[in-house]
């Protein structure tokens, strides 16, 4: 389905009663990048800030010492990052260990920002601000991080990957096995899953935001990612994987009398798509689809994506959902089962979908298809 045609950027502007371009205005900000900065989940990013004046202040007075400070806007709150004056630097709570200036000590003109360990929630626009005496000068960047990372089971049952098999599994579904680090981001976005699953080292791990009976591992008591260290490679656990881009669009058709998993495949090919996988799916979902309608997917699974959680969709819940055949939340569903589908289709039948569309509406937008 075609949602929208129209920019998916959005501008952002604050008044601060004066512009960095103001004549006269010799304090000015400018980070040196064209366009949004894209970041993996888990990785770390620098955002580029420069400070200079057009002109040399009155000697006949010291300057005052400039305010310098990064703030964040994400879903329409704007978020303290840190403040610098002269050489004291305050980090908000928040952003410990994890935000820092990288030049600043040696290069006092150079305000930029490191920011590691990237987690879905750190998207947004940034702002780095100079105030000196009565000049304020701002310039923005948006960052975007990718990527999702989810639980992956082998279809006939609980912990049936062995290391190596967990490798495949992901790669098989379109994603690659997640390393720590993206796991810990998850978790720190509020992910949890009571499920011991390989990770990239070769570690085995799981996410627990309430702890309870079952899912203490080594932290009895305490929210955090469990951690069974570096485990034998035949040892058999689920896998964790993670999934950063695709390249086209999944969407999701509500078939009248319903489909078995060879008919979704049937339906697909009819339109010109393929099953979506797993993977395809939860990046899907990442990205805002929410369907309560479940659906086959290319290894067999039947599931669904829900960003906006109701009681008749699988609980309070965000998530994509999955339909087990047994009860302890086991075994894919029998392929003769009747399900909804979710297909997906490659980039070049979507930009040509939009260019069709566009032409039909008689709108013009130069080198922006929209399309999801």
């Amino acid at each position: 389905a075609l949602f929208s045609i129209l920019p998916s950027e959005v501008v952002l502007c604050w008044y601060d009663g004066q512009s960095s371009s103001d004549d006269g205005q010799s304090l000015k900000v400018n980070i040196p990048h064209s366009g949004a900065l894209v970041a993996p989940l888990g990785s770390s990013v620098s955002f580029p800030c420069l400070v200079s004046r057009s002109s040399t202040p009155s000697t006949s007075s010291a300057p005052a010492v400039p305010r310098v400070k990064w703030t964040v806007v994400s879903d329409g709150v704007e978020t303290q990052i840190l403040v610098v004056k002269g050489q004291r630097v305050k980090v908000s709570e928040a952003y410990q260990g994890r935000a820092a200036l990288l030049n600043y000590t040696s290069s006092p003109d150079d305000l930029s920002l490191w920011l590691g360990d990237l987690r879905s929630s750190d998207s947004g626009y940034y702002r780095c601000e100079v105030q000196q005496g009565l000049e304020d000068a701002s310039d923005l960047i948006q960052l975007k991080v990718k990527g999702v990372v989810f639980h992956y089971r082998d279809a006939l049952g609980r912990y049936a990957f062995s290391y190596h098999q967990a490798q495949m599994a992901c790669e098989a579904i379109g994603a690659e096995i997640a390393t720590p680090d993206q796991l810990l981001a998850a978790y720190y976005n509020g992910y949890e899953q009571c499920d011991a699953g390989w990770l990239a080292d070769q570690s085995v791990r799981y996410p627990i935001q309430f702890p309870r009976e079952g899912c203490y591992g080594d932290m009895e008591g305490q929210p955090g990612v469990r951690n069974y260290g570096t485990v034998n490679p035949a040892d058999l656990y689920d896998v964790y994987c993670y999934v950063e881009a695709i390249n086209g669009e999944v969407f999701h058709d509500s078939v009248p009398q319903q489909l078995s998993f060879h008919g979704a495949q049937s339906y697909c090919r009819a339109a010109g798509a393929e099953l979506a996988t797993t993977a395809q799916l939860y990046l899907a979902w990442s990205e805002g689809l929410d369907r309560c309608s479940p659906g086959w997917l290319s290894d067999g699974s039947v599931r669904y994506p829900i960003t906006a959680p109701r009681e008749r969709c699988g609980g309070p819940q965000a998530g994509v959902k999955t339909l087990y055949r047994f009860s302890n939340q086991t075994g894919f569903p029998e392929p003769s089962s009747l399900h909804d589908v979710y297909c997906f289709k490659g980039a070049y039948f979507v930009l040509q979908k939009c260019i069709v569309y566009n032409a039909e509406l008689k709108l013009h937008i130069r080198n922006t298809w929209i399309c999801m």
